[in-house]
C-alpha cells in the first residue's frame, strides 16, 4: 500500500523531532567553571559569559577600591546579618545572598527566580544596593521599611516586578495594598537604621568586589550577571558538596 506523501512527510518529521527530543534530552548541560580568589580566602567566582561589565547600564558603574574588611568580617555580614530581610531556615545549608536594586532590569527576572526554588536547605538573604539612582534608593529604602512591618517578600516581589519608576506615591500605594501603616513606612524609609543598613550593603559589595548589580553569593561562589534557573540549581548541587570557607 503506498502512502500518500504528505502523510509520509508528516510521519517523517514526527519522528524527527522525538529523535531530537531524546538526543537533546541525554546530552548534559555544559559543566560550570569556577575561578579561584584570592580574597576572601576560600571564595570562588562563578565564570559566566554574561558577567556585568563597566559599561553595561544595567549593572550600574563600577565600585570604588574594595573596602577594608576581613575575611570573617564579610561572613559575618554575608551569612549572619540579622538585619537584612531573609527567607528561609538561617542553619539552612545553603545561604544565598542577594545583591539587588529595583531599577535593574534582570533583577526582576532573578527575583522570579529566587522565589521559584524547589531546593530545600536554602536560605536568601536580600541586600538591598541601589547603585541605580534616586529612585533606586528610594525603593530600596522603601523595601528595607516594608521588612520592619513584616512585609518584605510580598512588597519586594510587587516593586520588582513593577514597569513604573517607584516614587514615594507610588511605594506608599503598594504598601496600602498589603495592609501596611504608610505613616510608619514613611518614617522607617527615612531612619538613621536605613541608611545604615544601605551603607553596610555597599561596604559589603566593596569588600567582595562586586561590578553591578545582579549580584548573588551562592554558599562560597560568587556570582555577577545573569544566571539561569537550571545554572543556579546545579550550583547549589555542587554547593552542597563542599564545605564552607573556613571564615566562615
Amino acid at each position: 500500500m503506498r502512502v500518500p506523501k504528505k502523510q509520509a512527510y508528516a510521519v517523517l518529521a514526527a519522528a524527527t523531532l522525538v529523535v531530537a527530543y531524546f538526543l537533546f534530552s541525554i546530552v548534559p548541560p555544559p559543566k560550570l567553571e569556577f575561578r579561584d580568589r584570592a580574597f576572601p580566602a576560600g571564595f570562588r567566582d562563578l565564570v559566566l559569559e554574561t558577567a556585568s561589565s563597566q559599561l553595561d547600564p544595567l549593572f550600574g558603574p563600577r565600585q570604588s577600591p574594595p573596602s577594608r574588611m576581613d575575611a570573617r568580617e564579610i561572613c559575618d555580614a554575608l551569612f549572619r546579618d540579622l538585619g537584612s530581610p531573609a527567607v528561609g531556615d538561617r542553619d539552612s545549608r545553603i545561604q544565598i545572598v542577594a545583591f539587588l536594586d529595583y531599577r535593574c532590569p534582570y533583577c526582576r527576572k532573578l527575583t522570579a527566580i529566587l522565589s521559584g526554588l524547589q531546593t530545600e536547605n536554602v536560605r536568601v538573604v536580600y541586600k538591598e544596593w541601589p547603585i541605580l539612582g534616586d529612585s533606586s534608593i528610594l525603593a530600596a529604602r522603601a523595601g528595607l521599611a516594608a521588612d520592619k512591618q513584616g512585609q518584605y517578600l510580598p512588597f519586594h516581589t510587587r516593586l520588582m516586578n513593577s514597569r513604573l519608576i517607584p516614587t514615594a506615591a507610588y511605594v506608599e500605594e503598594i504598601a496600602a495594598g498589603f495592609g501596611m501603616n504608610r505613616s510608619q513606612l514613611r518614617a522607617d524609609m527615612n531612619s538613621p537604621g536605613v541608611t545604615l543598613a544601605i551603607q553596610r550593603n555597599s561596604a559589603l559589595a566593596s569588600a567582595l568586589g562586586l561590578i553591578g548589580t545582579p549580584a548573588l553569593v551562592v554558599g562560597r561562589t560568587i556570582v555577577q550577571g545573569e544566571i539561569t534557573q537550571s545554572q543556579l540549581e546545579r550550583l547549589i548541587e555542587n554547593e552542597t558538596q563542599l564545605r564552607p570557607p573556613k571564615a566562615c
